[in-house]
């Protein structure tokens, strides 16, 4: 999968999921702020971030800055611009992070919502495989946490649609309301490989290995399952 075969709507779509993922929007009038971060791990998400830097050239015609947070394992993109910010805003998208969300822009409704659940789950989803009797960890799980209700309501209706059969749970955590997608099985990932993938090294890493090897253990790094493959 590549970006530069996307519509610029279909790449908007596509951000704008990222955005909601692990993006935030800051509007200070007061000090004439107005700013827009992405966050990822400094390590796993590190070759994501030049394609975000990629992908945000195309669509703001801007260069933003990336930085790794001191004494974390944090990387950040930043973009300071004032018409970046309004574009935004104009989209739909809240001032702060996602829990602000009241509503899915509607624009994404028009033929784009695989490009934007694409974006989400390069940023928000995390796929995992659940170790089976043998001790091989082979049991395919793709998983969304959001503590956002207007998310987690349309990722599931449109998942739905797309004929996949996630569990939806509500629980508390932290004492936090909590929603909870997942989807278990070879079959949902072959599904989800086909009619929406990833472009994040992360997740692909993960899918990859379990393709080529039948399975893939956990807790290792993004470059450490590419070296593998």
């Amino acid at each position: 999968m590549n970006i530069n075969n996307l519509t610029k709507k279909e790449l908007l779509a596509y951000e704008t999921g990222l955005h909601l993922g692990d993006g935030c929007l800051f509007i200070d009038l007061n000090h004439g702020t107005y700013r827009v971060e992405f966050s990822g791990h400094s390590l796993n998400d590190r070759d994501f971030f030049k394609i975000l830097i990629q992908i945000i050239k195309k669509l703001y015609n801007k260069k933003p800055k990336v930085y790794k947070k001191k004494g974390e394992k944090t990387i950040v993109l930043i973009i300071n611009s004032k018409n970046v910010a309004k574009q935004k805003i104009n989209l739909g998208l809240p001032i702060g992070n996602k829990l602000n969300l009241k509503k899915i822009p509607s624009w994404i409704s028009n033929g784009l919502e695989i490009h934007f659940l694409r974006g989400l789950a390069d940023t928000d989803f995390s796929i995992s495989f659940k170790k089976n009797r043998k001790g091989l960890y082979c049991e395919p799980r793709i998983e969304l946490f959001t503590n956002n209700k207007v998310i987690a309501n349309f990722v599931y209706k449109e998942l739905k649609k797309l004929g996949f059969k996630p569990a939806f749970e509500k629980t508390f955590r932290r004492d936090f309301r909590e929603f909870r997608i997942r989807m278990y099985g070879k079959q949902m990932l072959n599904n989800w490989m086909n009619k929406i993938g990833f472009y994040n090294s992360k997740h692909l890493s993960k899918v990859y290995l379990f393709y080529k090897f039948g399975f893939c253990p956990p807790y290792l790094t993004t470059q450490q399952r590419l070296n593998l493959l």
